[in-house]
């Protein structure tokens, strides 16, 4: 799979990097992780990153390029980090002369020419920095994929995490990422992140061993300002030793919504969301567009999965 990859790389003068809607650091870290080190490695080939900017991209200080109708269908698109069709931020990957998808979450379709799917792998950014460990590769790349790499599997503490994540992290360490400002950058909260997290837990609702909260666009707003930054803050209900899942649901721009982020700690809790067309991982799960009848549906089976 690496030969092909590396192969079709080869053959083309233009290639356009793609990834999910709403991007997280794996998302980013990936995107931009590669786009450095093709950048470095061919100066003489086109390398566009395309995609709608976020909070955390702007952040980052990251910018995505405009690209003309006609360059998509000369190129060759590497659609990172998304699981399914639907879920790519620009849907012109579509009209490239060839796609590659790369890509850790649960398979549940095809729709590129080629797919490397390692559904073992604790993130996007781990695959690459095996990928491109026999390659050399800048400072500017490894740190990308490092901070997409410890954002996604949380430190080094999700269910996810095996050998090949140390070996991953190992060479893009050596390749100079600052493991110190990764941290930084994934886990550092402002005032206003502590402020939502505290509403966060004394909103929280307990059931069997599941957490859950609710939280109403009139509460996220003032602090966090946008509907993708507070979608994002799950993680202030973990680390309850009594608890097995929790999940946090957020009224979502349309004012009539909901989105549900789902967690555990060992659980399956996939078909759960796959049932009210979501999906993710075994543990980590996110649905959209929920009525609110539907979340407190949702409520009463993850009470339910809590126990088993």
């Amino acid at each position: 799979m690496k030969n092909k990859i590396f192969s079709l790389i080869e053959q083309y003068d233009s290639i356009i990097l793609f990834r999910h809607v709403l991007p997280d650091m794996d998302a980013l870290g990936s995107q931009f992780g590669l786009a450095y080190w093709l950048k470095k490695t061919y100066p003489q080939k086109q390398i566009y990153v395309t995609g709608s900017a976020n909070a955390l991209s702007k952040e980052l200080q990251l910018s995505f390029d405009t690209i003309a109708d006609d360059t998509y269908a000369r190129s060759l698109g590497i659609l990172l980090d998304a699981s399914t069709a639907n879920r790519v931020d620009d849907e012109n990957y579509k009209l490239c002369d060839f796609t590659i998808r790369i890509d850790h979450h649960i398979k549940t379709e095809s729709f590129c020419d080629l797919e490397w799917i390692d559904e073992k792998a604790s993130a996007t950014c781990e695959m690459l920095g095996l990928l491109l460990m026999e390659k050399d590769c800048s400072k500017e790349a490894a740190q990308m994929l490092y901070q997409g790499l410890v954002a996604d599997n949380v430190r080094f503490t999700t269910t996810s995490v095996r050998r090949e994540t140390f070996q991953a992290a190992g060479f893009l360490f050596e390749k100079g990422a600052d493991v110190v400002q990764a941290d930084r950058i994934n886990f550092s909260s402002t005032l206003e992140d502590f402020q939502y997290e505290t509403m966060i837990r004394n909103k929280a609702k307990v059931s069997q061993k599941c957490m859950t909260a609710i939280m109403e666009t009139a509460e996220y707003l003032p602090l966090m300002k946008t509907f993708a930054k507070a979608k994002e803050k799950v993680y202030a209900l973990s680390g309850v030793s009594s608890i097995e899942i929790w999940a946090l649901f957020t009224r979502m721009e349309d004012g009539v919504h909901y989105s549900a982020s789902l967690r555990s700690k060992t659980i399956d809790i996939r078909d759960i969301a796959q049932a009210y067309h979501g999906g993710g991982h075994p543990c980590a799960c996110g649905i959209k567009n929920l009525t609110i009848k539907q979340v407190h549906e949702i409520i009463d089976q993850l009470a339910i999965r809590s126990t088993m």
